[in-house]
């Protein structure tokens, strides 16, 4: 039987110097429980950020049998309809899943989950994890690849009238650089243009995962497009690379182009470093402060 939640939660830690290898590893309630309720005013979606940030820290390992709805919602202090559709996203997220006969489990959601939960297991960690960094570059990574075979693709197979969408669709950035989600938009609508010209219906696909950030995700997009102004010498370079034709050169100059802005975005973000002055463990205040 599992014991009352206010039971876990007022546990006392085991005492200094016992072994944490002897201790048997946490239940799912126990785990969930010492989190505390959701506030009411956030409903599905804190349920789901909770779990879901329990599951990628490691907290709910692949394998682990999720409690029931009755012990579950009383942990998290919610209602059962609440807990049922928040549930129901993780499972859409690849993040659980439900098998007959033994309930809902954690699933490896390296294995279940798409390309399209990238945006959302990014946005429910900050960046001071270490996950999220590992994720934007994972991130950073597909886009390199994707862009440089849409482009080589379009420099074979575009037409005169691509081409000047492209165009267009470039000039119109000019009067976005202030306005970062509208930024972005207009770059999925020129990216939109290239992959039309490749006349390959996976990459229109792919790119629809993509086209949903800047409404789904404006956050992370706003950390992505930093530095819209700089972005703008990108377009007319793509451009030319499609309107000479040449494939191989139009992926290796993207591939090239890309690596160097991610590069930079990379040093823009790195972790900050501790304060050469800031107090480590065990320092004493005596050593600290001489007057």
């Amino acid at each position: 039987m599992v014991q009352p939640v206010s039971d876990l939660i007022s546990k006392p830690p085991p005492p200094s110097g016992f072994p944490p290898s002897a201790l048997p590893p946490p239940t799912a309630v126990e785990t969930l429980a010492s989190i505390g309720p959701v506030a009411r005013s956030s409903v599905v979606d804190a349920v789901a950020d909770r779990l879901r940030g329990e599951i990628l820290a490691g907290r709910l390992v692949a394998g682990t049998r999720i409690p029931s709805e009755r012990e579950l919602s009383f942990a998290l202090g919610v209602n059962r309809l609440t807990l049922r559709a928040a549930l129901a996203r993780l499972e859409a997220l690849g993040l659980i899943t439900t098998r007959h006969g033994s309930g809902t489990v954690v699933a490896d959601w390296r294995e279940r989950a798409g390309v399209d939960t990238l945006a959302s297991l990014i946005g429910s960690l900050t960046p001071s994890d270490p996950m999220w960094r590992e994720l934007i570059t994972s991130l950073l990574e597909v886009r390199r690849i994707l862009a440089a075979e849409a482009v080589g693709l379009a420099s074979e197979r575009r037409t005169k009238r691509d081409l000047e969408v492209m165009t267009l669709r470039a000039d119109e950035q000019r009067e976005r650089t202030s306005d970062v989600l509208a930024f972005a938009r207009g770059d999925v609508a020129f990216v939109r243009a290239i992959v039309h010209a490749s006349k390959n219906l996976a990459l229109e696909l792919l790119l629809n995962t993509f086209a949903r950030f800047p409404d789904e995700h404006p956050e992370l997009v706003k950390v992505l497009f930093d530095h819209c102004e700089t972005s703008l010498a990108y377009y007319p370079i793509t451009i030319e690379l499609i309107r000479r034709g040449d494939a191989d050169l139009s992926r290796a100059v993207v591939r090239r182009e890309l690596e160097k802005a991610d590069d930079a975005w990379q040093k823009r973000h790195a972790p900050a470093l501790a304060a050469p002055n800031e107090h480590q463990p065990g320092q004493s205040s005596k050593k600290r402060g001489k007057s």
